[in-house]
């Protein structure tokens, strides 16, 4: 199967910025162009990323991104920090996803977690278009969660989950958005917020150990954390 390049797309928009994502960018906004299943805020919103992306020093854009993404665990890309935080279930969930990942061949990069945002990404980006679908509504509630974080900021990553959302079937992503992050988004940047941000507890993953194997899809379930 030809794998769905805008996922693909937007998986390099969340990954650490290199110079070689910066040279492609008018390619990356031609794509997102002619994507009918983008809207035109969506559209606009990425096409406002590129241009920062551009626009910006290099060096730069890597402290941005670390500070945006790696200070705290409000915008985490690590899927499950905002599913299980520093349990022991995390483990395991990671097994589990790594599994599911070698049943559609797909090999990880030893720098990688499998529950790296971008690294789903390029999963989803193998699947049907209907099993796409249904993998990113099972992470609906996380997308939501750090596009709102990163809108309240006034981030331009926040185009990427207005996307990711959209391509869920959202279709009022960016508006979704905004009414979330108008809402109580916390900050945890702080040493002390990062300390008090995640308390154990038990959330069931898969709904058992064993993921399933040949062709058929399987559903991932990221519950809500709460504090």
């Amino acid at each position: 199967m030809k794998p769905s390049l805008t996922h693909r797309a937007l998986a390099a928009l969340l990954s650490y910025p290199q110079a070689e994502l910066i040279a492609h960018a008018e390619e990356l906004r031609d794509l997102f162009a002619a994507d009918t299943r983008l809207g035109k805020a969506e559209q606009a919103s990425l096409g406002a990323l590129l241009a920062h992306l551009q626009a910006t020093d290099l060096l730069e854009l890597q402290g941005e991104y670390v500070d945006t993404f790696d200070r705290g665990r409000a915008a985490s890309l690590n899927l499950f920090e905002h599913v299980h935080g520093d349990s022991r279930e995390r483990g395991q969930a990671m097994v589990d996803l790594l599994a599911m990942y070698e049943a559609h061949q797909l090999e990880l990069a030893v720098a990688d977690l499998p529950d790296y945002l971008p690294v789903y990404l390029e999963y989803v980006s193998f699947l049907d278009a209907a099993a796409a679908r249904a993998q990113l509504l099972e992470v609906e509630h996380l997308l939501e969660r750090i596009g709102a974080t990163l809108t309240h900021r006034s981030s331009p990553y926040a185009a990427v989950f207005e996307a990711l959302l959209r391509l869920s079937g959202e279709r009022q992503a960016q508006k979704r958005l905004k009414r979330a992050a108008g809402g109580a988004v916390e900050e945890d940047r702080t040493p002390e917020a990062i300390d008090a941000a995640w308390v154990d507890e038990p959330v069931d993953f898969l709904g058992a150990c064993t993921p399933q194997s040949g062709k058929q899809e399987q559903i991932i379930s990221f519950e809500r954390r709460t504090a």
